[in-house]
């Protein structure tokens, strides 16, 4: 099955809404067109009639998630690039979050290079909602 293609925009430290439990200081995310959260979450609802709310940071892929990295010098390094990924067009939950599988080595390499496993512990998906 053909996968998508898209693009984002990478945002080191974003600053993170509500409550906040954890720093925000170790986290990098690359920004989504906020489109296709809002596709995924209207076929939810037309599927099953229950809304999803948008994540935190609208459609995103979390890249660092609260990891300090070991070569601090590369953090910011890539501010503001914009990255090419694919996804995948079926959406998966775990009961509170849905998601999207997402194929990106660039991301992974930049992982990489701060000195982390090229795989994070939740692989790359693009999150589009939650209930």
């Amino acid at each position: 099955m053909p996968n998508f293609k898209s693009f984002g925009t990478l945002r080191y430290s974003p600053k993170l809404l509500g409550e906040q439990k954890t720093s925000e200081n170790w986290w990098l995310v690359l920004d989504c067109d906020k489109e296709i959260g809002m596709y995924y979450r209207k076929l939810h609802f037309f599927s099953c009639y229950e809304k999803l709310s948008s994540p935190a940071w609208d459609s995103h892929i979390t890249v660092v998630r609260n990891e300090q990295p070991p070569h601090k010098q590369h953090w910011h390094k890539y501010d503001g690039k914009r990255v090419e990924f694919e996804y995948q067009h079926f959406t998966h939950t775990n009961g509170a979050y849905w998601w999207l599988d997402v194929n990106c080595q660039e991301l992974l390499d930049i992982r990489v290079e701060l000195g982390l496993p090229m795989n994070p512990e939740f692989p790359l998906h693009l999150s589009v909602g939650h209930s």
